[in-house]
């Protein structure tokens, strides 16, 4: 793959999505639970029915018991097998949300079973066409109305709360993974072009969420912090998401692909390009057209508060 780009209503490729469902058919046994104290362990044998029956709390539930499992009991076969199938037949889906997206539990499975990088591809290309559909999925066509997000397709779902805020303050969790899978899986020369056309992404809305995840995301890109379950669920930004906190360190030394342990989720390739590129990017004049562009909705700019100036203080020069 030479070229790798995020662009409005360019998505899942359907060629890739069908390669992947080609080499992962439905397991004949159903899938069990990690944690089960006594003789019966619970089966998800639900799974072996149509996926498009099971709602998607159901769906999120087993992707927790593949993260959560592999982490602390090491990697087992029946989760792997699982997971790929899952992952073809469900990527359509990832934008369905129950409090979190679907495409977050997808991101926090792969990244669990493949936490050294994808060095043994179940068949040859795989990674690409993985790229190609889950890495892409922020870009597809319902996620956009014009220039601008669809809202409630991605990113914040709603502000229906008793304070009415769209917590626009955090970086949202289907954003936070995708930003996170890309400089993990990504080949080091296509980072830097893909961050670009993250940024070129005129939306006032994504473009507050650009902000929020470098700024929430800086201990993680200057090396003070290497895995996501160091990030603190007090921290302003949050940059977490659905069962991020399963991903850690030990996932490295259970993996058995066979790959070195890594030293932390993102490559410092990834991180050296990406902070080469915001700090090339953002002048001074680049950053207050970006913040103009987000005062154009109000309770962008009033949600963000301090985060703009922040932002600033870390990344502008």
């Amino acid at each position: 793959m030479d070229r790798f780009l995020w662009t409005r209503g360019n998505g899942i490729d359907t060629l890739a999505l069908g390669r992947l469902r080609a080499h992962f058919p439905k397991p004949a046994a159903p899938m069990g639970e990690a944690w089960f104290m006594g003789a019966e362990r619970r089966m998800f044998s639900d799974l072996l029915g149509n996926l498009d029956e099971i709602a998607v709390r159901e769906l999120q539930e087993c992707f927790a018991e593949i993260a959560s499992g592999t982490r602390s009991f090491g990697p087992m076969e029946e989760w792997k097998t699982w997971y790929h199938y899952l992952l073809a037949a469900l990527l359509p889906r990832s934008h369905e949300a129950c409090f979190s997206y679907l495409l977050e539990s997808l991101m926090t499975g792969f990244m669990a079973i493949y936490p050294n990088g994808v060095s043994r591809e179940p068949y040859e290309g795989f990674r690409e066409d993985v790229l190609l559909t889950l890495g892409r999925c922020m870009m597809d066509g319902m996620c956009w109305n014009g220039t601008d997000i669809a809202i409630g397709n991605i990113l914040r779902q709603s502000n229906d709360n008793p304070n009415r805020v769209w917590l626009w303050w955090d970086a949202s969790g289907d954003f936070s993974a995708s930003m996170f899978f890309c400089l993990k899986y990504l080949p080091e020369s296509l980072v830097e072009p893909w961050l670009r056309s993250v940024f070129d992404i005129p939306s006032p809305h994504w473009r507050a969420q650009v902000v929020v995840w470098l700024v929430g995301a800086h201990g993680i890109l200057n090396d003070t912090m290497r895995w996501p379950s160091e990030f603190s669920l007090e921290a302003r930004p949050y940059i977490g998401w659905e069962w991020s906190h399963c991903l850690e360190a030990r996932l490295t030394v259970v993996d058995d692909s066979g790959a070195p342990p890594v030293a932390a989720l993102v490559p410092e390739a990834a991180r050296t390009a990406t902070l080469d590129v915001v700090r090339s990017y953002f002048s001074e004049d680049r950053f207050l057209e970006w913040v103009t562009c987000i005062a154009t909705v109000p309770y962008l700019e009033a949600e963000l508060a301090e985060i703009p100036s922040t932002f600033a203080t870390l990344y502008v020069r």
